[in-house]
């Protein structure tokens, strides 16, 4: 493993001055974004310590983890498992927050999150259940903020070529079922008829039996939802740049 950013370890004077500043500096768009990708492919645990980390193989959204929460960022070579069954191995990176941060950390990401296994493991971190925000009270801009890092972390862009002007296809995937419906719900209520529908895209076996994913699929043309693709390709909003790069061209043609 190799220590990229180092940050000084946590201490109660440390801590103070950096809630006091980042109580001001972070807003609802911020903690709107962070729930995207804490929903897909962010982690709660409370063993032996409480941690909340970010671990990618794209290094540019966990590095942005690093420097907004202070913490230092690390990256390793793993091996793993693709859904088909081959193996390979990759540079993974890594950042966490713990304890009073990870605490921190979780009661503000909390009334964001929309996925409910999310929410049981922040429940356990914190040891109490805060009020999650209802789906009526959600901005739109609250909305793509959270959108752009969801497809960040779980979704693809797609661009097709075929014809005369660019049109871009959008898919969400997972394997709960429950929580790409209620993405669709939120995301087209807010926003517009961005996702057409929620399907099941493939099964695969796994040591535990068939794994079932699920997308949630959306649809990008000049005259039908260039507004949200325009929104997701504003600067802040989206923190991949090779995903944003499509976003980007689709919205420039």
């Amino acid at each position: 493993m190799t220590v990229i950013i180092k940050y000084p370890v946590q201490t109660e004077k440390r801590n103070k001055v950096f809630f006091e500043k980042k109580d001001k500096e972070l807003t609802n768009l911020d903690w709107a974004k962070w729930a995207g990708w804490f929903d897909t492919d962010g982690t709660f645990v409370a063993l032996r310590q409480k941690v909340a980390s970010l671990k990618l193989t794209d290094r540019q959204p966990v590095e942005l983890f690093s420097k907004t929460f202070e913490t230092s960022l690390t990256d390793w070579i793993a091996k793993t498992t693709a859904p088909g069954g081959t193996k390979y191995t990759t540079t993974m990176y890594q950042t966490e927050v713990r304890e009073k941060k990870a605490v921190w950390f979780a009661k503000n990401v909390y009334p964001y999150l929309i996925k409910e296994e999310k929410k049981d493991y922040a429940v356990k971190l914190l040891g109490y259940r805060p009020t999650s925000k209802d789906f009526a009270d959600w901005t739109p801009d609250e909305v793509t903020y959270y959108l752009a890092t969801a497809l960040e972390g779980d979704g693809h862009f797609t661009l097709d070529k075929r014809m005369k002007t660019l049109k871009v296809r959008v898919g969400l995937s997972s394997n709960n079922v429950q929580y790409l419906c209620d993405v669709k719900t939120l995301v087209n209520d807010k926003l517009g008829e961005l996702f057409s529908g929620v399907y099941e895209s493939s099964v695969y076996k796994t040591k535990k039996g068939d794994h079932h994913m699920y997308r949630a699929a959306a649809f990008g043309s000049l005259n039908h939802n260039f507004d949200i693709f325009q929104s997701l390709a504003k600067d802040g909003v989206m923190t991949l740049d090779r995903k944003k790069q499509k976003v980007q061209k689709f919205v420039n043609q």
